[in-house]
C-alpha cells in the first residue's frame, strides 16, 4: 500500500532577472533548501538562474 501524505509537491521556477514564472516541476518535500536551476528565459532570450517559488 502507498503511504499516506504527499512526499512530492508541485513548484514553480521563477526567473531571477525578470521574476516571471516560466516553468513548473515536481520536488521531493524531504529535500532541503530551495531548488535553483539555470533554465532558458524566453522573455530575456538567454539562460538565467531560476529559483523555486510557490504555485498560486
Amino acid at each position: 500500500m502507498a503511504k499516506k501524505g504527499k512526499a512530492v509537491e508541485i513548484i514553480a521556477l521563477a526567473c531571477s532577472e525578470c521574476n516571471r514564472r516560466n516553468y513548473t516541476t515536481k520536488k521531493n518535500r524531504r529535500l532541503q533548501g530551495k531548488l535553483q536551476l539555470r533554465k532558458y528565459c524566453p522573455f530575456d532570450r538567454k539562460h538565467t538562474l531560476h529559483v523555486e517559488t510557490r504555485v498560486k
